[in-house]
């Protein structure tokens, strides 16, 4: 399955996250997934990267022209550069079966606003995993269910994504999507 992982491109995030992720890659990549992400080689990003590598597995990596050096500092099966970071979104979103958000930044939280946009308009229709490490994305996920309790939507985004708060049931659930 091609996986648009979504995530941090820093390695100043507290370790947990870096724990935490590593031990939730290792088992995704076990499973012979495919990794497509924002070509990049730090923070979680690069940990994705990382670990597809050690997998022997297929890295596709999208990378806008303004992180043009980043691309050159990784070897991915596939590499594409685009104009900027709204078409790599929508060209990994368009690669994908499947996007995975990990914790991340202002970059990830776009990502993920526009997935969840993006399916609510039904310009696609993917699954949309929430890997919940260490409790991340609880504010973020109080918060589209307060839009939703206060009328700020009409539709319940609830039934857009899965939220996984531990591997077990994230890695159960993406390798029930293959089937």
């Amino acid at each position: 399955m091609k996986l648009f992982i979504a995530s941090a491109a820093s390695n100043d995030i507290p370790e947990k996250y870096f724990i935490d992720c590593k031990n939730f890659l290792t088992e995704i990549f076990k499973y012979n997934h495919e990794l497509m992400y924002g070509a990049n080689n730090k923070g979680l990003m690069g940990l994705s990267y990382k670990i597809a590598k050690d997998f022997d597995r297929n890295i596709v990596g999208v990378c806008p022209e303004g992180y043009r050096e980043e691309l050159e500092l990784i070897e991915c099966n596939s590499e594409f550069t685009v104009k900027n970071i709204s078409e790599r979104n929508d060209m990994l979103t368009e690669l994908c079966d499947a996007i995975v958000f990990l914790p991340g930044g202002i970059g990830t939280l776009y990502e993920l606003f526009a997935a969840l946009e993006g399916k609510r308009a039904k310009d696609f229709d993917k699954p949309i995993i929430i890997y919940n490490s260490c409790n991340y994305f609880d504010s973020i996920i109080s918060l589209l269910e307060k839009m939703y309790t206060e009328k700020f939507t009409s539709i319940n985004v609830r039934d857009y994504y899965h939220v996984s708060n531990n591997i077990e049931d994230a890695i159960n659930y993406i390798n029930s999507l293959k089937n």
